[in-house]
């Protein structure tokens, strides 16, 4: 996808350092950085798109990665995040274009449902809810922690095991 301002695309392993960069930047610290450069290692990530300027600057990074299931299945589960903006551009939609490109193309992949443990304000506005996580069982919950049903068919209830990236070491 491209705007006059950016283009979206998939993030490459020549990407990595900038994402990185970008993470650390938008969240303050090295955490989610460091997330996002394990679920590359590991080899957990389903999908990683990153908005680029013409010059060649990556303003903005999401990442997608497999969640495991212990129940019924099969189900293609994903989590999203890491998601970042350059702080100095944050509300001028990028995240949103990131977001919605991100769940369209799972949704066309097959993937069932999405979770996230974000800002409750920012993702019903996709479509992600609270109730959406009945019946999963997940290492946390409350208002922050919503899922999206992208495709029909997936469980509606597990235990989720979410990669060794979000273990706190």
């Amino acid at each position: 996808m491209t705007t006059p301002d950016y283009v979206i695309r998939s993030a490459t392993p020549a990407d990595l350092p900038a994402i990185c960069t970008l993470n650390d930047l938008a969240f303050g610290g090295p955490d989610e950085g460091r997330i996002v450069e394990a679920l590359d290692d590991d080899g957990d990530t389903l999908l990683s798109l990153i908005a680029k300027t013409p010059d060649d600057q990556v303003i903005g990074h999401i990442q997608f990665f497999e969640i495991g299931l212990i129940g019924p299945g099969p189900a293609q589960i994903a989590g999203l995040g890491p998601m970042s903006v350059r702080p100095d551009i944050q509300r001028s939609g990028i995240g949103s274009v990131l977001v919605q490109y991100g769940l369209d193309s799972l949704a066309r992949h097959g993937a069932h449902r999405v979770f996230v443990l974000g800002h409750p304000d920012y993702y019903p506005r996709f479509g992600f809810s609270v109730d959406a996580t009945a019946g999963f069982a997940a290492p946390w919950g409350g208002p922050a922690f919503m899922a999206i049903e992208l495709n029909a068919g997936g469980p509606g209830f597990g235990q989720l095991q979410y990669p060794a990236a979000f273990s706190e070491d």
